[in-house]
This record gives structure tokens, C-alpha cells and sequence, in this order.
């Protein structure tokens, strides 16, 4: 590689870890602080609604995200359901295998989230569901766990193992 060619991708490296740093500014900034373009997600409160404001749930769930490095929406359905949609950009030539086995890891990071959620009072959830879209050039796969809010807590509080836990997770694996 000449010395050229490695200033231009030490620039390129500097400036996208810029961009990406700009961008962690902007998702973990509160809501009340900046004006964004993007929507404001709906949620509701349920009669049993944690004591916490929903406003500060919201918060917490994206800060929470975020700081896992992951990039989607959480929303608390009228249902009681905590619904955590995530997207995953495969890289170039990524295979399938690959990709299934990064998003189903994925899975297990929501519901540690979920999980932190729960512990900080935001739990009026009865059900946690997660889907992540792994997109790749050529297809899309969507990787899907759905678990009760009482087994996610009983395996946080170790009530649970890991492979009883697993048991009562249902998963889904599809292409879209």
C-alpha cells in the first residue's frame, strides 16, 4: 500500500468515526432537548403502569439500546407486549449461517435491555418481543423471539437457568 493510499483511508477512518459519533450524539440526546425530524413513537399506558412516567421509560429504553450498540424501536403495545424491532446491515459477502447466528445473539442483548427495564421500574410489560431484520444484499432475514415478562424476570433474578430459560423463548426464523 503506498503512502497515499493509507492517508486517504486514515481520513476516511477519521471521518467516520466523526459521523459515528455525531450520530451517538443525537440518538442519546433526551427528547426534550432537541427538536427531531423523526417521528415521536406512540406508546400507552396500561392501568398497571409502572410509577415512572412513560416519557421516562421511552428514554431509558433508547439510552439502553444504544448503549448495547443497537439501532431500532421499542414500543409498549395497548396488548402489555414490550416490542423491540432492530435492524441489522449484514456486511458484503456475510452468509447466511453468519447472519442468523449475529442476530440471534442480538436477540439475547434486547432482552438484557428489557430485562435492565424491568429492574428499573418501566416493567408494565407482560411479554417481550423482538424481532431483528438482518439485511444483506440479496435477502433479508428476520430472526424473532417472543418470551412472558415472569420467565424474562425469573431468570434475571436466577430462578431460571439459561437452558430452562431457552425453553420458554419461542423463536422464529423466516427470510422477507
Amino acid at each position: 500500500m503506498t503512502p497515499k493510499q493509507r492517508h486517504i483511508i486514515a481520513a476516511l477512518a477519521v471521518a467516520n468515526t466523526i459521523v459515528i459519533l455525531a450520530l451517538v450524539v443525537l440518538v442519546t440526546r433526551p427528547s426534550g432537548t432537541h427538536s427531531s425530524p423523526l417521528p415521536t413513537p406512540h406508546t400507552s399506558t396500561l392501568p398497571h403502569a409502572s410509577t415512572l412516567p412513560q416519557g421516562t421509560c421511552r428514554w431509558k429504553a433508547a439510552q439502553l439500546l444504544a448503549q448495547a450498540g443497537l439501532g431500532g424501536t421499542v414500543a409498549l403495545t395497548p396488548g402489555g407486549s414490550l416490542r423491540f424491532e432492530i435492524t441489522y446491515p449484514l456486511a458484503p459477502g456475510q452468509t447466511a449461517p453468519e447472519n442468523v447466528n449475529e442476530a440471534a445473539q442480538l436477540v439475547w442483548t434486547a432482552l438484557d435491555v428489557a430485562l435492565a427495564l424491568d429492574e428499573d421500574e418501566c416493567g408494565s410489560f407482560t411479554e417481550v418481543e423482538v424481532t431483528i431484520l438482518a439485511q444483506g444484499i440479496q435477502t433479508d432475514t428476520q430472526v424473532s423471539a417472543t418470551v412472558s415478562a415472569a420467565d424474562l424476570a425469573a431468570f434475571g433474578a436466577g430462578e431460571l437457568s439459561e437452558d430452562e430459560f431457552i425453553e420458554h423463548v419461542t423463536y422464529t426464523i423466516g427470510k422477507r
